[in-house]
């Protein structure tokens, strides 16, 4: 995990002093994912769906799963879309939340990281070019994504409440966000669709 730490940190070092902000900018941003444009990820094959749980579908650490939830996740999944959950979580966070959505998963897989996404890949049986990573956090799922080839997702967070890991992400996105909307390359709730 330390060397996700400093994979971060080096991260936002570069951003901070004005360099590579292709890094952490997402290819789509949405309030939520039930804001997301579905038909337009299906339009451009990405139907292969990556999510991370703290923050993105979920608050930190909680694991009741609303009924929403798993509808939507079936929803998605009648309409042709393959997911699988990846996070940085322990197992006893993730592996309950599965397994109430009935989809693959990945514990423990050090985003940003290229072998959790490569494992993403594998438990979804699909190749990047036709898959969405969709997440909360910058210095992790986005620019994880990014790095690797495959399509970007930032979401707003579900929750303001963070454990000592999520919470640290947090500040150091929220002073890159001033840092990025100073140079106008993003801006937090401008929501948009990416053609990219």
């Amino acid at each position: 995990m330390a060397n996700k730490n400093v994979e971060m940190l080096k991260c936002f070092w570069k951003i901070m002093q004005g360099q590579d902000f292709s890094l952490v900018i997402p290819k789509m941003y949405a309030k939520d994912i039930y804001s997301i444009d579905y038909d337009f990820l299906k339009k451009r094959k990405k139907t292969n769906l990556i999510f991370d749980i703290d923050n993105t579908i979920l608050p930190v650490n909680d694991i009741t799963v609303p009924e929403e939830l798993k509808k939507f996740f079936k929803r998605l999944e009648s309409h042709g879309f393959n997911i699988c959950i990846l996070s940085n979580n322990s197992k006893e966070r993730v592996i309950p939340v599965a397994r109430e959505l009935e989809t693959g998963y990945l514990f423990k897989a050090d985003k940003p990281h290229k072998k959790a996404f490569t494992r993403a890949l594998v438990t979804l049986d699909a190749v990047k070019e036709n898959t969405a990573m969709i997440g909360d956090q910058m210095l992790t799922d986005v620019k994880g994504a990014n790095e690797y080839g495959i399509y970007s997702i930032l979401v707003e967070p579900v929750s303001d409440r963070y454990d000592i890991k999520t919470g640290t992400s947090r500040i150091l996105q929220n002073i890159m966000v001033k840092k990025l909307t100073k140079n106008k390359v993003f801006r937090r709730y401008d929501y948009y669709t990416r053609s990219d």
